[in-house]
């Protein structure tokens, strides 16, 4: 009696893992890149949404990558007009550090966008090697 309720128990847990592996995961694509990675990408992409989602203050004083659209994190959900229309549409994304590009991207795939790449090491990491920055409007 025992050996069968174990061997149950274990087929259930196998059946459970497979399904969450291979029936459950979201159609999305959200990639962390390195700063070379994100700068193709930017270049093959020229039509993608570039995203900027740190403060108006950080935009200011920090600069910014030519061509992105400041949309401050904390306000994604409620400007979502003006992100793109079509969910599959490319954005790439960045922050200062990586920190919130990361909730920034999940706030993106709740919206149901599902191509996303994200710069992971931010515009510090931007800087750091070397990639050109942006001061002004």
């Amino acid at each position: 009696m025992y050996n069968k309720v174990v061997k149950r128990v274990a087929g259930m847990v196998i059946f459970t893992i497979i399904f969450l592996a291979f029936f459950n995961s979201p159609d999305t694509n959200w990639e962390r890149v390195n700063a070379d990675t994100f700068e193709q990408s930017i270049m093959d992409n020229p039509d993608a949404l570039l995203l900027d989602v740190r403060t108006t203050a950080e935009w200011e004083q920090d600069g910014h990558l030519e061509n992105a659209v400041l949309i401050p994190h904390s306000d994604l959900e409620s400007r979502s007009n003006e992100l793109p229309e079509d969910k599959e549409e490319l954005i790439l994304l960045y922050c200062r550090s990586g920190n919130r590009s990361q909730d920034a991207a999940e706030t993106l795939i709740d919206l149901g966008y599902t191509n996303i790449i994200e710069l992971a090491t931010g515009i510090n990491g931007w800087k750091d090697a070397d990639k050109p920055v942006l001061y002004g409007e």
